[in-house]
């Protein structure tokens, strides 16, 4: 018996299990708040989710519907569209869980709650602007930590997204194809930009090293290529697209029929006449302008080239519909501004007509050609030259700089070959056909 009350064997483990009890239960408590990181960072992607979706709404109602080929869903308001988001990552206000694509449970678990908030704020982080903010709550029942004097948990996440407009929105926008620099091209253009909305990997591209002089801001959806030198360090790809501000243009001028739209089906000579001379349409091939200075808004039907060296000079709207398309060759010297109040047919809407304000040149061209400036011409552009469907191609000395105002380019594909030269420097950024372009992007919460 004495030698039992002094053996040791066992004492070891028998201290080892005394110590592994807080031992185990500091590691469950450490499992428990596990969980609780996990919900938390599930709650953070809903929060983001959710003020990016609201954010976007917001947007949509600083981008006009029909002003910048906006085609949002305005059904809904922001916070709707926010607690839709955080819905379809399982996070909903309790018993609202109808959303589209919902993965919220049409009740939640015993002892859950779930609260969803998004709210526009004017200030975020010391920083002015216009946000929209998402805070995402799920309350749960403490466990093991009920013996800290915990019986509930809330985990919160918080979302912010920010909404501004584009600083400097492009004076040339590429809308389906690239936007290509080959040879010794210059283009000034600091205060607006250069984009294509194309994904490709050579949205923006650069072919050749010497000679390519690029001031302007440039960004693409997809990437840039060069086949030397740095030009692409400047670009920022991999953006969110511009919306074609005039993408209403395109179906309203393609529903125009001839004759039935105008009075005269041909125009009795080789000389075009403004619609607001006698709505001359030229179905007849090649078509002369008009003695200088030109005034008014011409429908053409044909092709019109000019060539060697005339000087053309005046305010005109030049629209080409049904095939006809526009070639500039030889060396003319063109100073031309863009109409204000553009006219037309009835069958062009009040909105369509309010479109054509400081459009220069609409080509519906669809195939081959499109709008074509070579050869080394003097000239100024004040307006918009609008090519929806194919390429604007400069080749040659194409444009100087008008002493005030912009011209701006908008086509399906952009090419700049050779030593053209545009020049932007007088451009402001109160262009009339401007994309309104909002950036929405999440900001640090």
């Amino acid at each position: 018996m004495r030698n039992m009350l002094r053996c040791r064997r066992g004492s070891a483990a028998f201290a080892t299990v005394i110590a592994l009890v807080p031992l185990i239960g500091m590691m469950a408590l450490g499992g428990e708040a596990a969980s609780w990181y996990a919900v938390k960072q599930r709650a953070q992607g809903a929060a983001d989710a959710a003020a990016y979706a609201g954010a976007l709404r917001v947007a949509c109602d600083s981008a006009p519907l029909g002003q910048a080929g906006v085609t949002c869903d305005n059904a809904q308001a922001f916070d709707w569209r926010g607690r839709q988001a955080a819905a379809q990552n399982a996070f909903c206000n309790s018993g609202d869980s109808t959303y589209p694509g919902t993965n919220c449970p049409a009740s939640p678990p015993s002892g859950i709650t779930q609260t969803v908030t998004v709210t526009t704020v004017a200030s975020w982080n010391g920083a002015s602007g216009n946000f929209v903010k998402a805070v995402v709550t799920q309350q749960q029942p403490a466990y093991l930590a009920a013996v800290l004097g915990l019986s509930t948990v809330n985990v919160t996440a918080t979302g912010v997204a920010q909404i501004s407009p584009l600083s400097q929105p492009p004076c040339v926008l590429a809308i389906t194809g690239s936007v290509t620099f080959q040879g010794s091209p210059t283009v000034t253009s600091p205060s607006c930009g250069i984009s294509s909305d194309s994904t490709a990997s050579d949205a923006i591209g650069f072919k050749g090293n010497s000679g390519i002089q690029v001031n302007a801001p440039s960004y693409t959806v997809g990437g840039c290529s060069q086949t030397g030198g740095s030009q692409c360090t400047g670009v920022q790809t991999y953006q969110q697209p511009i919306p074609d501000p005039l993408s209403g243009l395109a179906t309203a001028i393609g529903a125009l029929k001839v004759p039935s739209d105008f009075p005269n089906k041909s125009c009795g000579g080789s000389t075009i006449v403004s619609y607001e001379a006698g709505a001359c349409v030229n179905t007849n091939g090649n078509p002369s302008l008009p003695a200088n200075p030109l005034s008014g808004t011409y429908y053409i039907t044909g092709n019109l080239k000019i060539n060697g060296s005339p000087t053309v000079t005046g305010t005109a709207t030049f629209i080409f519909f049904g095939g006809g398309s526009l070639t500039i060759t030889g060396n003319p010297t063109i100073q031309l501004t863009a109409m204000k109040t553009p006219t037309g047919p009835s069958a062009l809407s009040a909105s369509a007509k309010a479109l054509l304000k400081d459009v220069l040149i609409y080509d519906d061209e669809s195939t081959s050609g499109g709008v074509k400036i070579t050869g080394s011409s003097t000239s100024y552009f004040n307006g918009t030259v609008y090519v929806p469907k194919s390429t604007v191609q400069y080749s040659g000395n194409a444009s100087g700089a008008p002493s005030s105002g912009c011209y701006q380019v908008i086509a399906a594909a952009v090419s700049f070959i050779g030593n053209t030269r545009l020049d932007n420097s007088t451009c402001t950024s109160d262009g009339a056909a401007k994309p309104n372009v909002q950036n929405v992007y999440l900001v640090p919460s």
